[in-house]
């Protein structure tokens, strides 16, 4: 039985990841709170805030052979790659030690732009996000629940922290994994991020343009095709896709204008696609590559 340690067991992205290993066969999970001595095993899974990732890496050395963070921490730090199996698995090695999961708000976009590069070359990104209020963990839904809260019945048009640019830290990032994650380090990617008052699910607007011109039915066959994405005619909502696995899109349209530009909205749950799914298919991926 290999393995499987859970760090961070507490937390909504912790108990998700449980019940998303538990798909898997032939592991031993292994729970373990952030304050509990840490045991031997085979891959540890580290659903822990940016600081107890930090700490954990060193007092993981020796007892674990894989390590998979979900914290932001070292998702640029070189030499670590930021996974999403369906795009870049082959970045993980035997001798990979440490494997990132990428920022809930990429994950959609980065897998339709893989689905899409097939075909098209990317050039320009333009996305708003609609995010959850998960995101931010129990703390901002307890805190978004009372009416005196700047989040309670509103939309705020700030995730993280504001940087010297003007840009907000949740902006930044989805610009650098984005480029990370695809290996398009030239991709010109034009972020909004917003936090809104929906429970769970996180959306976005996106705007893309290639250097080829679209064709839509050709762009809904890719789409339909990749795998982990559901295209629909109809309209998808965070409310009706909370719960499930894959990455919604909707609203696929030509531009009005140029013929290289397309517009759709896609949703998701940011904690399933977006954190702990994502991870537990590392691991899965881990596994069955016979890398432990």
């Amino acid at each position: 039985m290999i393995k499987v340690g859970i760090i961070g067991i507490n937390g909504i992205v912790g108990q998700t990841m449980r019940k998303c290993l538990l798909k898997i066969k032939n592991i031993e999970i292994k729970e373990f709170t952030r304050a509990d001595p840490l045991t031997d095993m085979d891959i540890a899974v580290l659903c822990t805030d940016n600081a107890d990732s930090v700490k954990l890496i060193p007092a993981l050395e020796g007892k674990a052979g894989f390590i998979v963070d979900m914290s932001s921490e070292f998702r640029q730090k070189d030499g670590v790659p930021l996974v999403i199996p369906e795009i870049n698995p082959q970045t993980i090695t035997k001798d990979t030690k440490l494997i990132a999961s990428p920022n809930c708000t990429v994950t959609p976009l980065v897998m339709a732009l893989d689905a899409l590069r097939k075909v098209y070359t990317p050039k320009e990104i333009f996305f708003c996000s609609y995010q959850a209020l998960s995101g931010g963990g129990k703390k901002l839904l307890e805190e978004a629940a009372k009416p005196a809260s700047i989040y309670y019945k509103n939309c705020v048009p700030q995730i993280g922290s504001i940087l010297d640019t003007g840009y907000s830290s949740e902006e930044l990032k989805t610009v650098l994994e984005a480029r990370k994650i695809l290996n398009m380090p030239n991709l010109t990617v034009y972020p909004h991020t917003v936090r809104v008052f929906v429970d769970n699910s996180h959306s976005l607007g996106v705007t893309i343009k290639a250097e080829q011109e679209f064709d839509l039915q050709k762009v809904k066959q890719l789409l339909s095709s990749y795998a982990g994405i559901i295209y629909g005619e109809n309209i998808f909502t965070p409310k009706e896709v909370s719960g499930k696995d894959e990455v919604f899109i909707c609203r696929l349209r030509a531009d009005m204008y140029d013929k290289k530009i397309i517009h759709f909205f896609t949703t998701m749950d940011n904690i399933l696609k977006g954190a702990a799914l994502n991870g537990a298919q590392i691991v899965e991926y881990i596994i069955k590559a016979g890398l432990v």
